[in-house]
């Protein structure tokens, strides 16, 4: 008799079903471990081999059924015994409750993945006196780096301390955009991760920052971390090395704890004000490590397009399946309606709004029953209100901008009233929710 076909959406869906029909003692709670490639098998933390051969019997005859995401039946129920160091599997940081759609109880689930771990990596704080405003978009071409620009020029106006880095490093343009190539400072942020990696990211982490034109007639000052450094000739080579573990006092230390170091040490010798960080664009392990890990607050630029809704509808249910991690990055989002039209704003607005509010509704918010009394620590909003995360700050349109050098700005070329026109509510919008009005 052939067996039926699983496919990777199946398979944890038929564990989630026969792990529901077993009955387990009290002090054993199943833990599914999922492989590289998607395979399943079965840890019992508390469990005795010879004690608990029934069950594991049992269990193994139900992983055979998942075919070729079965794991090795010889290895497909785990005790603490089968482990060198049973703690390194049972108490591994990214063991996470995972929540099957229409599934009410949870599955313990270590899920192995070659890429992708940090989106499920959130700190439960980010521990930053100083604000960190991450500008993240699905895809290029909405204005995000330009907003940036602006922003940064608005603060620094106010007199702000501004640090720019550029984690868009696979396409790095931050730089581009506020610096010439000839004023660059020596060392990019890829030289920082190439060199800490042999012990010597402090003798180039002084030697990183330079400051932009931009801010050489404004109050304050934008400094600039960008992602090469001056006369960068290496560049593919060092980026194919950014990502990679390093072993520091004797321990692992991954990218993303890499990165948190990174960017504290820079703070620590900037001292900025705030930091503005490009993420790189797309469902990419940079933007998760600068979403998840780094951010006090993120913008999620978008324009009222199916492929906007779409990609942000994917991350929104990702984060869904495991509640610990978005309630960890919930608070920290703000929508921004990109590229905001010239004709019919009123229709326009509303059918963004309406757009946003379903997304957040249906991935983000905590429902709240019918005839319910209100309940200010149930995560929910109303679709109007202007303080929830799903309410936009928009950015219009203008075609001034295409194509726009903001190293112009000091010359006037944009001038204060088209800035307002333009970038008006963004700019009053971040200053109120990040800082109260006070930039």
């Amino acid at each position: 008799m052939t067996k039926k076909t699983i496919y990777f959406n199946m398979a944890l869906q038929a564990t989630v079903d026969f792990l529901a029909r077993e009955t387990f003692p009290k002090d054993i709670v199943p833990l599914v471990i999922r492989d590289i490639q998607g395979r399943i098998r079965i840890g019992l933390e508390h469990g005795d081999k010879e004690k608990h051969k029934e069950l594991a019997a049992r269990l193994v005859a139900s992983i055979t059924n998942l075919a070729a995401f079965t794991g090795d039946t010889g290895k497909a129920v785990l005790f603490p015994d089968d482990f060198f160091d049973p703690d390194s599997v049972f108490k591994n940081p990214d063991i996470l409750d995972f929540y099957y759609p229409g599934v009410d109880t949870p599955l313990r689930l270590l899920d192995r993945q070659v890429v992708g771990q940090d989106w499920l990596r959130p700190t439960k704080k980010v521990h930053s006196i100083i604000p960190r405003l991450v500008f993240f978009g699905l895809k290029g071409g909405v204005g995000r780096s330009t907003a940036l620009a602006i922003l940064a020029y608005d603060l620094a106006r106010a007199g702000k301390r501004v640090l720019l880095i550029d984690f868009d490093l696979e396409s790095p343009g931050l730089s581009g955009l506020l610096m010439p190539p000839d004023r660059l400072a020596d060392f990019g942020v890829v030289d920082w991760f190439v060199e800490d990696a042999v012990g010597q990211g402090n003798m180039v982490i002084d030697r990183m920052t330079a400051g932009s034109p931009l801010s050489e007639h404004t109050q304050g000052e934008i400094r600039v971390a960008a992602a090469m450094g001056l006369s960068e000739k290496f560049y593919l080579a060092k980026l194919s090395r950014v990502y990679a573990e390093v072993t520091r006092q004797e321990k692992i230390e991954c990218f993303s704890q890499r990165t948190h170091r990174f960017l504290e040490e820079l703070e620590k010798q900037e001292k900025p004000d705030i930091v503005l960080i490009d993420s790189r664009a797309g469902l990419h392990d940079l933007a998760a490590v600068s979403i998840v890990g780094l951010a006090t607050d993120v913008l999620l630029f978008g324009a009222d397009s199916a492929q906007t809704w779409q990609g942000y509808q994917l991350l929104f249910s990702h984060w869904q399946a495991y509640p610990a991690v978005l309630q960890a990055v919930r608070d920290r989002l703000i929508m921004v309606e990109a590229l905001f039209p010239e004709l019919d704003q009123a229709e326009r607005a509303e059918r963004f709004l309406e757009h946003a509010y379903t997304l957040f509704s249906e991935t983000i918010y905590e429902r709240i029953e019918p005839g319910a009394e209100a309940d200010p620590d149930v995560f929910n909003f109303d679709i109007h209100d202007a303080a929830a995360p799903h309410y936009p700050l928009r950015i219009k349109w203008n075609s001034r901008l295409q194509e726009f050098d903001p190293l112009l700005l000091p010359q006037g070329i944009l001038t204060d009233a088209d800035i307002t026109v333009t970038f008006g509510e963004f700019l009053d919008g971040v200053k109120q929710r990040l800082m109260g009005g006070a930039a």
